[in-house]
């Protein structure tokens, strides 16, 4: 008698005493106690009908009973998996060693699915340390290991794919992907919320870049309807301590389906800086909608999200936005407060656009000299930063003003110099993305 064999008779025995089956309850109806002593003592070899049979009744695959792979052990893998995805939505610096070990585990599991997932988090680990060739390389596996997996899966790699492209300077490209991805989903009868929660934050992101602000304002409040869990991360914690109850009271299938909530809910968790962008981009289309108050809620969610997420720059460009709309609330003071982190950034478009505003504090006030002082230093910034439109609107803005202050000839000079520059800076490359993205 061969060890596989034998391996599989001591198998069902430990399968069968640990459900609490006698021989005959295991074999009936269509077997004898007796055939199943003789599996269990290496003196028969189950047909594969027989193997089937008796996986059915022991609540495992076939293949679980013929390889020894125990259905909890698939269970476990998963839960180490969720374990390092909230890890790395905290801290991703020690992820990289574990996530490596999941999938070689996996593969030795025949788990293909759960390697692909590793590989994935082994690309965002790379992502966020800006090797985008090395993240490139693992979401390369991770497609290869999800090549005849249902779209919903396949769906994490376009979200993956798209964004080592954006970052490597092709966030047009991205936006092509993740449409086609979104739209495959919803033609083709899979329309997974969580797979599109993950595509609409991603596509709101990089329609931002472009600043395609109507695209990305769409795109956001789809992914906002889509991220129901208001804290993401404790409801993944509390599922997996629910799973590891279930699983140490035998109850395997029960335990899966908890797992895989907590996959979920760390998914929504790992996406928090997506959708802060998300409540970035609807803000500013409310603003521009005239709905002011929404704007300033989503606007101060997003700043919120983006200090906790540690972006310091994204979160001086949004206060700059919130002092925007402050500014027209009526309330000077909440907007200036809202410019200090601005003013003191080291960058130069951030800081022009913090100028912009508190030039326009200034003309409120009727402080000519601090405005056209301010302004002045906003059209210098934003010709720095090479930020085309933004010194196009500023210029005129600040044309406007000399005009109202009785100085027709120098708004004519301003507009005359200001604009040439403009034309100029048309000549140049723009940047590929914003800082923070």
């Amino acid at each position: 008698m061969n060890g596989v064999d034998g391996d599989l008779g001591a198998r069902l025995r430990r399968l069968r005493t640990a459900r609490e089956l006698t021989q005959r309850a295991l074999a009936e109806p269509r077997y004898t106690a007796a055939y199943v002593s003789a599996v269990e003592s290496g003196r028969r070899i189950p047909s594969g009908d027989a193997v089937a049979h008796f996986a059915d009744r022991l609540g495992v695959t076939a293949a679980d009973l013929t390889t020894g792979r125990s259905p909890a052990d698939r269970v476990r893998l998963l839960l180490r998996l969720v374990r390092v995805d909230c890890a790395a939505a905290t801290d991703p610096a020690p992820v990289a060693p574990r996530y490596r070990e999941i999938a070689s585990d996996a593969l030795a599991l025949d788990e293909p699915v759960f390697a692909a997932w590793a590989h994935l988090g082994l690309a965002g680990a790379a992502q966020r340390a800006g090797e985008l060739d090395a993240a490139a390389r693992q979401v390369d596996r991770a497609d290869a290991l999800l090549a005849d997996a249902p779209p919903q899966l396949r769906a994490e790699v376009v979200v993956a794919r798209a964004g080592v492209v954006a970052r490597a300077g092709e966030p047009r490209y991205a936006t092509y992907l993740l449409t086609e991805a979104r739209d495959a989903l919803l033609r083709d009868g899979y329309p997974d919320p969580p797979a599109l929660l993950a595509l609409h934050a991603e596509l709101a992101l990089w329609h931002g870049v472009l600043d395609d602000e109507p695209a990305a304002a769409a795109a956001a409040d789809e992914a906002l309807a889509l991220a129901v869990l208001p804290d993401p991360a404790r409801v993944a914690r509390l599922h997996l301590t629910v799973a590891d109850s279930l699983l140490g009271e035998g109850r395997v299938a029960a335990a899966e389906t908890a797992a895989e909530q907590a996959r979920q809910a760390a998914r929504q968790a790992a996406a928090s800086g997506q959708l802060s962008a998300c409540h970035r981009a609807r803000g500013r289309g409310r603003w521009v909608a005239g709905d002011v108050a929404g704007a300033l809620a989503d606007l101060t969610t997003a700043h919120a999200g983006s200090v906790s997420a540690g972006q310091p720059l994204v979160a001086a460009e949004i206060g700059v936005e919130l002092a925007d709309v402050y500014r027209t609330l009526g309330q000077p003071r909440q907007a200036s407060e809202s410019l200090r982190p601005a003013l003191a950034a080291d960058d130069a478009g951030v800081a022009a656009g913090a100028a912009r505003v508190r030039g326009l504090l200034s003309a409120d006030a009727g402080d000519r000299a601090g405005a056209e002082r301010d302004l002045r230093s906003a059209i210098g910034g934003y010709r720095t930063a090479g930020r085309r439109r933004e010194l196009a609107t500023t210029v005129l803005l600040l044309a406007d003003w000399l005009r109202r202050w009785d100085r027709p000839d120098a708004a004519l000079d301003l507009m005359r110099e200001g604009l040439y520059e403009v034309e100029l800076l048309g000549e140049r490359p723009v940047p590929a993305h914003r800082p923070g993205t």
